[in-house]
């Protein structure tokens, strides 16, 4: 065959050829000139990095006839037989198609004859494929070889080799090449073998290499066979700028296209996630050396458009929608599907995808506006001026942000309305937090009847809080609670709710709208009577009235901006009302309720039976199943 492959063409045959690996060269090259080499070798690291060429290498030097400072001489008989691979001292075996105990137990046996070099090298590649039975039958001999005999390993996969093989070798790790070190391959190779290559075509290798000399070299092969990059690479360009810009449609078509020129779904949606994963990494900072300048520009700009959440989010949905794929009646709808909710915000709702809106809002600058009027209700306030609108013709106008200026964002209004509710009311003692509406139920807003008492007061619209911890409360000291004042009477201005109508809407209006808190401690509670303006509350015994009365004013509040007046509450152990009209109220309510459901006295008790065919009880249907039987009293 006159032509050679340009991987295999261009393999290294020497230490200083091997590139980007110079922390394995030095150290053989150090073990050869020293003469401290090991018995056994394991070199691991991802496809077409140099592991079988880097052994290969150490065989030559170390049965050279010439070797200097390391290196073989590559002209002796014994060189060139090793590259021709005719030589009697290395012995390549394929672990992934000779894994069974009897390859290993002939290659035990000629171990330990004689070699026509000083040294015999036994090259083991991806030796995780050996059976569980072949690696043991391997141990002795590997831990203890002849003195002429030295072992190297080569795998892809290292955790899958046995720890007791691992601990009898000395493990190097190989990595992939930068994109340095790449170019400077393809150079060499491009002028040595005068070949012609575009710029699109250098570009097109080195990213299709990814990191890896062999699969560089064959996408090389590729490109100058052809004549050109093939078209279908500018698919998975397509796909990444239509995630970026989120147009469904660009997707769409991008795949439809690579698919109608013979481009396998699966092998696509590979590609696509390789090409995110790039851009994941740009978008969070790492390093990206083995992409070329022009690569790793394009990966920082649609880094930072697509953001680092929607980046994952990408991986994730990519990845669950090719875990089913070969079960797929179509191969292309797992892939269109997942396009489609990383496309569309209504045609994915998961927390990943709600994550993703979020942080591209964050990204963008968007900021909820919160009306300061709408902080609380009652005497207007002064607030922070509104922010300025930008006019594009003042040249003088440098402040480009769209952030509202201090003062009127959503946090400091919270933080200004929690300062004001801290102070000291005019009676001179603390005021107590209003209470909160509870979650989805927004807070009644105050009638117009309602005094500055009851309006202060009242529960704080839900739009004046925003989502930030406020630094301001979480510093100061805590203030202890003052004792409760007494229940003041209701103002003649307003009308005082009646026990019924306290009765009617407690349970379903009222008590959902509490606090937690209150709403936990008031449930084991009802109303008892309205005496002289205040609603008397009745609870099961004295600790729990106690516990009550610390959050009374937040009872009082929810009810006084239910009805529109100030609602004061007395709490009082049930049964202990001093008023003796709530048992005749609790008696009236049930001649009322017997009114509405009279009994009929001319039915006669006496002349009601059973239903048919159905027994009083269990020893009258055991008598039906077994008649003649006789029931015997226990005594």
């Amino acid at each position: 065959m006159s032509y050679q492959s340009l991987y295999r063409r261009y393999r290294p045959t020497r230490f200083s050829e091997v590139r980007g690996q110079e922390h394995l060269v030095a150290a053989l090259r150090n073990a050869v000139t020293e003469d401290r080499l090991g018995h056994a070798y394991l070199f691991s690291g991802p496809r077409g990095t140099g592991k079988t060429s880097t052994a290969r290498i150490l065989a030559k030097v170390l049965n050279c006839e010439n070797p200097v400072a390391g290196e073989p001489c590559c002209v002796c008989d014994s060189c060139l037989s090793i590259d021709a691979g005719t030589s009697f001292d290395v012995h390549e075996l394929d672990a992934a198609s000779n894994n069974g105990v009897d390859a290993i137990r002939d290659l035990i046996s000629s171990a330990s004859l004689a070699t026509p070099g000083r040294y015999k090298v036994y090259i083991l590649d991806e030796v995780h494929m050996l059976s569980t039975a072949a690696s043991n039958a391997l141990l002795k001999t590997l831990e203890e070889p002849p003195s002429h005999v030295i072992f190297v390993l080569a795998t892809t996969d290292p955790q899958k080799v046995l720890p007791t093989i691992r601990s009898r070798t000395q493990h190097f790790e190989v990595h992939l090449l930068s994109a340095a070190d790449l170019e400077g391959l393809v150079d060499h190779v491009v002028a040595d073998a005068g070949l012609e290559l575009s710029p699109e075509g250098r570009a097109y290798v080195l990213r299709v290499g990814a990191g890896s000399a062999r699969d560089t070299l064959s996408a090389l092969d590729r490109v100058v066979a052809a004549g050109g990059i093939p078209d279908s690479e500018d698919a998975v360009d397509e796909l990444v700028e239509a995630l970026c810009e989120r147009d469904t449609g660009r997707a769409l078509i991008a795949v439809e296209g690579a698919l109608s020129r013979g481009r396998n779904p699966r092998v696509l949606g590979e590609a696509l996630i390789a090409r995110l994963r790039d851009v994941f990494l740009a978008s969070v900072g790492a390093d990206l050396s083995r992409l070329t300048d022009t690569d790793r520009a394009r990966a920082t700009e649609q880094g930072r458009r697509l953001g680092a959440a929607g980046a994952t989010r990408a991986l994730e949905s990519l990845g669950e929608a090719f875990v089913g794929i070969q079960d797929a009646l179509d191969p292309r709808i797992p892939l269109e599907v997942a396009l489609v909710r990383l496309t569309r915000d209504d045609a994915d709702i998961s927390l990943s995808s709600l994550a993703d809106r979020i942080s591209r809002l964050e990204r963008d600058g968007v900021v909820v506006a919160v009306d300061p009027a709408l902080a609380s209700p009652g005497p207007a306030r002064p607030t922070a001026p509104p922010p300025p609108v930008a006019n594009d013709s003042d040249d003088d106008h440098t402040d480009t942000s769209s952030l509202p200026p201090a003062g009127s964002r959503p946090a400091d209004v919270a933080r200004q309305e929690l300062l004001r509710r801290s102070g000291a009311d005019d009676s001179g003692r603390p005021a107590r937090p209003a209470a909160r509406p509870a979650a989805g139920r927004p807070a009644r807003p105050s009638r117009p009847g309602a005094t500055p008492t009851a309006a202060a007061s009242a529960p704080v619209p839900s739009a004046a809080i925003a989502p930030e911890p406020i630094a301001a409360a979480a510093t100061s000291e805590p203030t202890p609670p003052a004792p409760a004042p007494p229940p003041t009477p209701a103002p003649t201005g307003g009308a005082m709710p009646a026990l019924v109508d306290l009765t009617r809407v407690w349970s379903d209006t009222l008590l959902p709208a509490l606090p937690q808190r209150s709403r936990a401690r008031f449930s084991g509670g009802h109303w008892v009577d309205v005496v002289d303006g205040v609603a008397v509350f009745g609870l099961p015994n004295e600790p729990h009235a106690t516990r009550c009365e610390e959050l009374r004013p937040e009872v009082e509040a929810v009810l006084t901006a239910h009805f529109g007046t100030a609602v004061p509450i007395r709490l009082v152990v049930d049964g202990s009302a001093p008023d003796p009209s709530a048992p005749r109220a609790v008696a009236a309510s049930r001649r009322a309720a017997a009114d509405e459901n009279p009994i009929d006295e001319s039915i006669d008790l006496d002349d009601l039976t059973n239903a048919r065919g159905t027994a009083t009880a269990g020893v009258d249907r055991i008598a039906a199943v077994f008649p003649g039987a006789s029931l015997v009293d226990e005594e």
